[in-house]
């Protein structure tokens, strides 16, 4: 069979990846292969969870080395989803980044891009993991050896979540040869940001011996703010609205920091054990949405919008030579804590539950209307998880390959969030049970647990055919529950006018809090499958066929029943969704080496999606299942080298992802028709770069050009919804440039770059139009102050606008 040497590792991987201009080994090949000493450029993966070559993956992958990432600038989700082809984000900044993932790829999608204030209580539609542990979080993109990101359903090996592919982030290991490190300092500016950009990172690896190690890396960011506004609210010393309003400027400024230290001991010649603990804070202050009834960069918040988070991740990875087989333990620790301040003025002023319920009829208590619309929801999260993994990897002696593994994943996920119409009290003439102000109030708690065993064998019948067949069985429990709060409704309309009760009938007379509360539990277990047969038509070239399930767990979603928003039974559950992957591709190498290429045509059945939506009653955040989509396409990736100087990195995909059943909701209300595109999709996406390098002087001079297409996309539904706060809107399509240019001398490297170099401001996500646009001739009305501009409050996401800076590094 096809194992690969060298040679062929070599001539596989000259060009791999998009672009994988720096990678992690390098190894020389003969002369006369006229593969050139720097294209000589390996990359070992580990996506079967065996070490391999991107050419020996039966299945569509790309990777970045990390020398590449730090060349083209990569250091989160978003510059990385405009360098990988066919992975798209819904890009609403780095604090709501944070909060619920928009990671998109092969069309999965039926979250719109007004969700991502609410935390989901599934897994996100693609995976992602820093190195052996399953996370999510925007996490800094530092010293990475490697970025894998497999494409399509990977559940039989990576679990719940990856319904449309995983994301693997791989650090580097501490090194035993010798003390090494780098000091890099950025310094950029943005347009219209008055203040400066900057960017320092170290790194540090130190050996203490022969078999023990330690590495460790920091990083401090700041970036400007650009976004100003002329609508923020004046409040009094106890914050009650003075109906003034004063201008900010530059108010959506960035603050991280990040340092991860890891130690490597081998204990034995068979051994290895890794000890990570990854740690990060950001602080974000205001949204980096603009209103799409303003001019340029200019928002009509209320308030500077605050998001702060720590998340701390500790890992351990035990592997042992076995003899017959290696075996790898893999332990984390993960706690992730947040909480966040945000302007809910606009929403509950177009929200058709909330305007009569905290803006009207002041007059039955002599209550005075406030100065002015200032609402501000706070809210704190808490997830804490537990990761266990045994896997058991081995060849027999006729040349089959197995893998066995299980499972365990435990998550504990609490979130409580107030609303606080500041001068409510005072409006209602009340005296507020749980605090000042709060209309508002709700308590969420959920526990998941996932045990899971799993296996994959190949069988090698002939030296060019490879036959894979994977199972995973898992047995899961979702417990939620949410309490829900309204003092203020509970005291204005029950205790002072005595209407009715806002909370549980049943504790009207003795609770003031207008409580309401839901609690569910459910279990569910599946078996999954993966497929594959693939084929060396020669050593440069491999057919496959790959069929591969992908799955999310289901769960509940604790809502009140009772009480005046109180919402239908059958919004409590809802269902696993599973996706079915078709596949088939190919992918080898052309003309000595100099082109790479990968070609993949996929379609891709889903059951059950899962979609985040807000309830009727009460517009609380809740996952429904609709009933059925499809998603096909095709991905292209060539990657070639033109000269000795220049290489060219292109991909190209190609998307159709709609409803094949109408999508209705547990109450039978028509959310959606058949045929409908999801939202958030661009039907095409096109990522490309140029590279140069040549010898200068005593050193190296390169330059890379990199452009990036997005086609036009939708933020829901177009056809008539009842979920007034989804909206509809329609995203055009973008182009983004980026360029650098570098010079390496001895130790010392300095960079010019230009990250969105024309200036784009193409928007990236939007709120919808639908809570800011009232059709008056349709009778509806729109509750609370009356704006002069009706898309004041409508949030428009754009790119950062273009950012020019220099880089300096040593490395020693």
């Amino acid at each position: 069979m096809f194992k690969p040497n060298k040679l062929r590792t070599a001539i596989c991987c000259a060009c791999l990846g998009s672009p994988l201009v720096s990678m992690a080994q390098t190894e020389v090949a003969p002369a006369e292969s006229k593969a050139k000493a720097n294209a000589v450029e390996v990359i070992s993966v580990t996506a079967t969870r065996r070490e391999t070559t991107i050419q020996e993956v039966p299945y569509s992958i790309s990777a970045y080395g990390g020398e590449a990432l730090e060349d083209a600038g990569i250091t989160d989700f978003s510059s990385l989803a405009r360098s990988i082809p066919g992975l798209t984000l819904t890009d609403v900044g780095r604090g709501k980044n944070g909060i619920s993932s928009g990671i998109i790829m092969r069309g999965l999608n039926l979250t719109g891009g007004a969700q991502e204030d609410f935390t989901m209580t599934t897994d996100p539609v693609v995976s992602v993991y820093l190195g052996e542990t399953p996370l999510f979080a925007n996490l800094e993109l530092r010293d990475m050896n490697r970025i894998e990101v497999l494409k399509g359903p990977q559940s039989t090996l990576y679990g719940s979540g990856s319904l449309g592919g995983t994301m693997r982030y791989i650090p580097n290991k501490p090194e035993f040869d010798a003390v090494s490190g780098k000091v890099q300092a950025k310094v950029s500016t943005t347009e219209y940001a008055s203040g400066l950009n900057h960017d320092l990172e170290f790194v540090l690896n130190v050996p203490l011996s022969d078999t023990f190690a330690i590495r460790g890396v920091v990083t401090q960011l700041e970036n400007a703010g650009y976004i100003d506004s002329d609508y923020i609210a004046g409040l009094d010393a106890n914050n009650q609205p003075t109906g003034e309003y004063t201008t900010a400027e530059d108010i959506n400024d960035e603050d991280v920091s990040m340092a991860r230290l890891s130690a490597r001991w081998l204990p034995t010649e068979d051994t290895e054990i890794l000890l990570t603990h990854n740690m990060q804070k950001d602080d974000v202050q205001g949204s980096s949405a603009s209103s799409e009834g303003l001019d340029g960069y200019e928002t009509a918040a209320k308030i500077i919008e605050q998001f702060e988070r720590e998340t701390n991740i500790t890992s351990l990875v035990i592997e042992h030579d076995l003899g017959f087989a290696d075996l790898t333990s893999a332990t984390s620790i993960t706690k992730n804590e947040a909480k966040s301040k945000y302007d809910q003025s606009y929403n509950y002023g177009f929200s058709s539950w909330w305007g009569p319920y905290y803006i009207s009829y002041y007059g039955y208590t002599g209550g005075v209307a406030p100065a002015s619309e200032i609402i501000v929801g706070e809210k704190t999260y808490e997830t804490e998880t537990i990761t266990q993994e045994f896997r058991l990897t081995g060849t027999t002696d006729n040349d089959i390959d197995w893998l066995v593994g299980a499972y365990y994943n435990s998550v504990d996920f609490n979130t409580v969030a107030y609303d606080y119409v500041y001068g409510l009290d005072a409006a209602f003439n009340i005296t507020n049970p749980v605090g000042t102000d709060v209309g508002y109030g709700n308590i969420q708690e959920t526990e998941f647990e996932d045990y899971a065993i799993f296996g994959e064998v190949t069988f090698y019948p002939t030296d060019q055919l490879s036959v894979t067949a994977g199972l995973r069985y898992f047995e899961q429990n979702f417990y939620a529950k949410q309490e829900v709060l309204l003092p203020a409704c509970e005291e204005f309309w029950n205790t002072t006018l005595g209407f009715f009760t806002c909370g549980d009938a049943e504790n009207s007379g003795t609770d003031l809090r207008g409580y309401a509360s839901g609690e569910d539990e459910k279990d569910f277990s599946d078996v999954l499958y993966r497929f594959n047969v693939a084929y060396d038509i020669d050593i440069d070239t491999k057919l496959y066929l790959n069929i591969s399930q992908g799955f999310r767990h289901g769960g509940a979603n604790g809502l009140p029943t009772t009480g005046i928003f109180g919402e239908s039974e059958d919004y409590l559950f809802f269902e696993p969704d599973k996706t079915t992957n078709y596949e088939v591709g190919i992918k080898g190498n052309m003309l000595d080496s100099d082109v790479y290429y990968s070609a993949t045509a996929y379609y891709i059945d889903w059951e059950n999606p899962i979609l985040l939506v807000q309830s009727p009653n009460g517009g609380f955040p809740a996952m429904i299942n609709a009933q059925s989509a499809v998603s096909k396409g095709i991905e292209l990736e060539v990657n070639a080298r033109l000269s000795d100087a220049f290489k060219l990195n292109l991909g190209y995909t190609y998307t159709n992802a709609e409803l094949t059943e109408d999508f209705v909701t547990p109450d039978g209300t028509l959310g959606a028709v058949e045929g409908e595109s999801l939202p958030g999709i661009p039907e095409s996406t096109l990522v490309s770069s140029l590279h140069y390098q040549q010898e200068l002087g005593d050193g190296t001079f390169s330059a890379q050009i990199g452009v990036s297409y997005k086609a036009e996309f939708t933020t829901g539904y177009q056809s008539p919804s009842t979920f007034y706060e989804q909206g509809y809107d329609e995203i055009p399509s973008s182009v983004l440039w980026n360029a650098s240019a570098k010079y390496d001398i001895d130790s010392w490297s300095v960079s010019l770059f230009a990250e969105n170099l024309f200036n784009s401001d193409a928007p990236t996500a939007s709120d919808g139009d639908g809570k800011y646009i009232t059709d008056t001739a349709a009778g509806e009305s729109k509750a609370g102050e009356q704006y002069s501009i009706l898309q004041q409050g409508d949030q428009l996401y754009r790119v950062r606008p273009r950012t020019v800076g220099v880089s300096v590094s040593y490395q020693f």
